[in-house]
């Protein structure tokens, strides 16, 4: 049996990995759904991020791993390039924008990562990389832990909001 499309080029093996990536927006909306920007600027006790920064953060990482996920599809052994999140995100302004703004933007750094991954063949997913912390990875180990960290951090959110909603509720009582 064939592991790669050979019409399309498109993966069969690592299919999941692309969909559960394509899935990752979709999750995230549903975390946010219902807050106000307000909640999501609102930092629960004991946080280092509100919900707001988190995004920016999944924005700025996005951003990041769908070039060095590029770059490890097309290029022989690339490193990983660091970068200054926190200079990114003053520099952007991601921080004043709203949970919709930020929720698209994100969509769309996830959706340019699964078109590159939805064209990429399955004989190109061992290809490696040089992360300057996890050292060298395949592509597949890359967007495996693309999708774990980006999903980890929509947990972080999640949490963080029902932690400022009991916060906020709680004082509210009569």
């Amino acid at each position: 049996m064939s592991r790669i499309d050979f019409v399309t080029g498109a993966p069969e093996r690592y299919i999941g990995e692309v969909r559960a990536l394509a899935a990752v927006p979709d999750r995230l909306r549903l975390a946010l759904a219902g807050q106000t920007d307000e909640a999501l600027r609102r930092s629960p006790p004991g946080a280092e991020w509100s919900p707001v920064r988190v995004l920016a953060h999944l924005l700025s990482y996005a951003r990041h791993s769908r070039e060095f996920i590029y770059r490890i599809a097309w290029m022989e052994e690339p490193e990983s390039v660091i970068w200054d999140e926190a200079d990114e995100v003053e520099r952007e302004g991601w921080e004043r924008l709203g949970g919709a703004e930020l929720l698209a933007l994100i969509r769309s750094e996830i959706e340019s990562t699964v078109a590159l991954l939805s064209g990429t063949p399955d004989a190109s997913w061992g290809r490696p990389g040089l992360h300057p912390i996890r050292g060298r990875r395949s592509l597949r180990q890359q967007v495996r832990g693309h999708i774990d960290h980006l999903e980890e951090h929509i947990g972080q959110i999640e949490a963080a909001l029902t932690a400022s909603g009991a916060a906020s509720g709680a004082g509210s009582n009569g």
